[in-house]
């Protein structure tokens, strides 16, 4: 193991950058805060049986080995040496992988211009083409920011042996980052499987369900949702409201695009449509509304509108998708509203 090896566990939580835990339990992964941002959870140490560890820092990439039994302690020449050529293989990492980006991306401007590429949705059913199974079980309608391919035609651009994707008709979803274009897409099979785009950029990343705003006199706001089916049954159920309409596509997306929508639209509310998941075993909330509330707690002017599922609503949902599922988001609830008329 080439780590760096410490002795006290102190040490070396402080030589990666993380706040040390406050108990260890050998055979865990511990998420821990990082000394740069701590109420992230960005820091971890894998607990070995001997006790022995593994620290580690996802923000800047470094790791230590820890072990009372290593009997060598850094100095503080050693520490910083180290913390060198780890950061110079960091933008070594960095720049490679922003010339991939830069690849990608110009193969997603020709994969969605060419006649042979991703073709619109909308088109498709002009031309009598059925709606895409995923739209017809989530009960939602397509836009013209929304585009379909086969496998055959993502492979024709990016190769056979870039991605494996599913057989079938795929909706595919252009992500867009401010000031970027398009720098990564989300593949959806008939199925309801998701894939995202190797090497894609995820991070602030978001797919606008629409070219431009809606314009329906009201005043503008952005409109936030974790998942597509549910940005588009809020697009189809506002018919009050106006504004910009994008997806984050996951949770942990939400807090940079309500950041980068702040940053683009300083005074526009923003209103974000939480997912109601099971809570975490610890935890109040589940990770769609623990997540938005951390993007509330930084963005100003943000407003967050979780579906409210009643004990009939759950059953009702169970029984129109035969499952025992529980509903969890607002094109779930909007499902269920549906089925009350």
């Amino acid at each position: 193991m080439n780590l760096p090896r410490f002795n006290d566990l102190n040490a070396a939580c402080d030589f990666c950058g993380v706040v040390p835990p406050d108990s260890l339990i050998a055979g865990q992964l511990i998420r821990t805060p990082t000394l740069s941002h701590r109420r992230s959870k960005n820091g971890y140490i894998r607990i070995f049986s001997d006790g022995a560890a593994i620290v580690g820092n996802w923000e800047n990439g470094l790791e230590a080995f820890y072990s009372d039994k290593s009997g060598k302690t850094l100095s503080r020449q050693e520490r910083a040496e180290l913390r060198r050529q780890s950061e110079q293989r960091r933008r070594e990492t960095e720049r490679e992988l922003r010339t991939i980006r830069e690849g990608v991306c110009q193969r997603l401007n020709v994969f969605f211009g060419a006649d042979y590429g991703a073709y619109p949705t909308v088109s498709m059913e002009w031309q009598g083409t059925s709606r895409h199974p995923y739209l017809e079980r989530k009960h939602v309608e397509p836009t013209e920011a929304m585009y379909e391919c086969r496998r055959e035609n993502f492979e024709a651009y990016f190769g056979k042996d870039y991605q494996r994707l599913p057989e079938g008709r795929l909706l595919v979803f252009p992500l867009m980052k401010t000031g970027a274009g398009v720098v990564s897409a989300q593949f959806i099979a008939e199925d309801g499987s998701k894939y995202f785009l190797r090497n894609g950029e995820m991070k602030g990343a978001y797919w606008p369900a629409t070219f431009n705003p809606v314009d329906r006199g009201a005043p503008q706001k952005i409109h936030i949702a974790e998942g597509v089916a549910t940005l588009l049954s809020v697009l189809q159920q506002s018919e009050q409201r106006s504004g910009i309409f994008i997806s984050c596509m996951n949770a942990g997306n939400i807090k940079p695009v309500a950041k980068a929508m702040r940053e683009q639209y300083p005074l526009a509310e923003i209103v974000l449509y939480a997912d109601v998941d099971k809570p975490r075993d610890g935890h109040q909330y589940g990770v769609g509304i623990e997540k938005a509330q951390e993007a509330q707690a930084e963005v100003p002017n943000m407003k967050i509108l979780v579906p409210p599922f009643s004990d009939s609503d759950i059953q009702r949902f169970k029984a129109i998708t035969r499952s025992e599922k529980a509903p969890t988001d607002w094109n779930d609830y909007y499902r269920i509203w549906e089925a009350r008329e």
